[in-house]
């Protein structure tokens, strides 16, 4: 078993995590669309202050919405192997004991939330499947992820370069 420290950048935004962060941001610019229209179209006798205060309302979930995500897509960018030990933010799993690691580019499919973040900027949190019971994911999309399994707990990551991140594991672990 070699010790291993490396650093892994994260897999480009797949198709789970932009489309409810695109259908998000499109919902925002139509409700800010309608709003401009309606309340600028229908409120002729209020003050014209007014009117583009209710008109810019929805703008308020902009300053909200865009550092969540810029906030959940920083927590995935990275992870690490740091001495033998997979450091997703700051949860630490120790790859002694880990007995399997492979791609598995369907890990989300009728997968469950528990208490995670499921889309927006990055799947990150507990969820639950039928296939591989309760699991942590640390993910940018589901394309490149591999998952990682001990006999008590399994973790679904999306590094860059899978093949290269099981490789990684493996040495770390002491799997052949």
């Amino acid at each position: 078993m070699a010790t291993v420290t490396q650093e892994f950048q994260s897999a480009p935004m797949g198709k789970r995590v932009l489309f409810p962060t695109v259908f998000t941001f499109l919902i925002l610019g139509t409700v800010f669309a309608f709003n401009v229209l309606f309340v600028l179209g229908g409120l002729r006798r209020e003050p014209f202050t007014e009117r583009i205060t209710a008109a810019l309302a929805p703008v308020v979930a902009v300053p909200v919405l865009v550092p969540i995500f810029l906030f959940e897509r920083a927590k995935v960018a990275r992870f690490r192997i740091e001495e033998n030990c997979l450091v997703l933010g700051r949860k630490r799993f120790p790859l002694a004991g880990v007995v399997e690691v492979q791609r598995d580019p369907e890990v989300m499919r009728w997968a469950f939330k528990q208490f995670a973040n499921g889309g927006l900027g990055s799947l990150r949190g507990s969820f639950r499947s039928k296939r591989l019971g309760k699991f942590y994911a640390f993910m940018t999309g589901t394309e490149n992820a591999v998952v990682l399994r001990w006999p008590d707990k399994v973790v679904a990551v999306s590094p860059a370069d899978p093949e290269f991140f099981i490789y990684s594991v493996r040495s770390a672990a002491g799997l052949k």
